[in-house]
C-alpha cells in the first residue's frame, strides 16, 4: 500500500514513436481502427453515438459538460458514463437481424470507451495512484479496462447475427456498469477528497485537451 508508482498502463511516454493512444487503438479490432479514417465532413464517432440513442438522451448529451467550457474532471467523466450506458441500452434492444445497426453501435461504443479509457489511464489514474486511499481501486480500474478491451475485440470478430453476440454484449455491459459504479461511488469521491480545487481544474483542462486531440 506504500508504493506510489502509477499503474503500468498509465504511462504516457512514447515508445517506438507511438503514443499510448496509438498503441491502444492499434490493439483494437479492425473495425475500431477504421474509426480514425473518417471521411471529411462525416459526423464524429461521438456525434454518431448521440444520434443512435433516443431523442431525449441525444438532446441532453449536446448540453452536457464536454460541449461547454467545463473543467470539472469528475463531471466530464460522468458524462462519458451516461453516453456509454445509452449505447448499451440501444445495443440491448437490437435483434440478430439488425446486423448494420449492431455494427454501427459497436463502432460508436468502442470509440467512446477507447477515448474514455485513455483519459482515465493517462490523467486520472496517475493523479490518484500516489494516494494510499485510491491505489487499490486504480489498479482494479486498469484491469477492468483490460477486460473490456478483450470483450470488445471478440464482439468485433463475431458475426453480428450470431446468437452469442447479444450475450457477449450483455456481459460487457454488466462489467462496464460495475466499473462505473465503482468509480462514481468510490473513486470519484476519493478524487474530490485528495485533490484540491486547483488540481481538479487543471486535470479537467488536460482531459478536454486529450479528448480533442483524439477526435472527441
Amino acid at each position: 500500500m506504500a508504493r506510489t508508482a502509477a499503474p503500468p498502463r498509465a504511462r504516457v511516454a512514447k515508445r517506438g514513436g507511438k503514443t499510448v493512444a496509438t498503441r491502444k487503438n492499434a490493439a483494437r479490432a479492425a473495425g475500431t481502427r477504421k474509426l480514425r479514417a473518417r471521411p471529411v465532413g462525416k459526423p464524429s464517432a461521438v456525434s454518431s453515438a448521440a444520434a443512435m440513442v433516443s431523442g431525449a438522451v441525444a438532446a441532453a448529451v449536446r448540453l452536457l459538460p464536454w460541449t461547454r467550457d467545463e473543467a470539472d474532471p469528475i463531471a466530464l467523466l460522468e458524462v462519458d458514463h451516461r453516453r456509454v450506458e445509452a449505447l448499451f441500452e440501444a445495443g440491448a434492444a437490437t435483434t440478430a437481424r439488425a446486423v448494420k445497426r449492431r455494427t454501427q453501435l459497436l463502432r460508436s461504443l468502442t470509440a467512446e470507451l477507447t477515448v474514455h479509457e485513455l483519459i482515465e489511464e493517462q490523467l486520472l489514474y496517475p493523479a490518484l495512484a500516489s494516494h494510499r486511499e485510491a491505489r487499490a481501486i486504480v489498479l482494479e480500474g486498469t484491469q477492468e479496462h483490460h477486460v473490456a478491451d478483450l470483450l470488445l475485440k471478440e464482439l468485433h470478430r463475431m458475426r453480428k447475427n450470431d446468437e452469442r453476440w447479444g450475450a457477449k454484449l450483455k456481459v460487457l455491459q454488466e462489467s462496464i456498469e460495475h466499473h462505473i459504479q465503482e468509480e462514481e461511488r468510490r473513486m470519484f469521491p476519493i478524487a474530490r477528497g485528495v485533490l484540491d480545487a486547483e488540481a481538479l481544474h487543471a486535470l479537467g483542462v488536460r482531459m478536454r485537451a486529450l479528448r480533442k486531440a483524439n477526435g472527441g
